[in-house]
């Protein structure tokens, strides 16, 4: 199999979600760094560090997943020379739904190699819109 180059850090982005939609570990792995120096974290899940364990992961999710769309849109980006960071809105259309779930909000870093853009790290938490904090966040002390 060869080597997958991206160019750019939204063509290494567009691989990753057309992979996370086709269920493809192959296709997924092949968007993250080649070394250990990855993590994963799903929405409500604990780390998974290094390339056995980001694989474990997506395989699980793969197996248990059904079919689905992701709609991304970007909400921040901050660029340096070797690497780039882009926060994203996920929007999960699950099975024959016409709408999407409520949004997963993530963050996306990737980092220049020598072959091009690879991941280093997702993490996807899902974003409360209005309400109050979850009960487990500390309140806000002002004085």
């Amino acid at each position: 199999m060869s080597e997958s180059i991206f160019p750019t850090p939204e063509a290494a982005e567009a691989a990753f979600y057309a992979a996370f939609e086709a269920r493809s570990l192959d296709a997924m792995m092949a968007v993250w760094a080649s070394d250990d120096s990855i993590a994963c974290i799903h929405p409500m899940a604990a780390p998974l560090n290094g390339r056995a364990a980001v694989a474990a992961g997506w395989h699980s999710m793969f197996e248990a997943a059904g079919q689905f769309r992701v709609q991304v849109e970007l909400a921040q980006e901050i660029r340096a020379a070797a690497q780039v960071i882009r926060i994203v809105r996920e929007y999960l259309v699950i099975g024959q739904e016409t709408e999407p779930r409520p949004p997963i909000l993530a963050t996306n870093i990737y980092r220049k190699e020598a072959g091009g853009w690879r991941m280093v790290l997702h993490h996807a938490s899902p974003l409360q819109v209005g309400g109050t904090p979850p009960s487990r966040t500390p309140p806000v002390v002002l004085h």
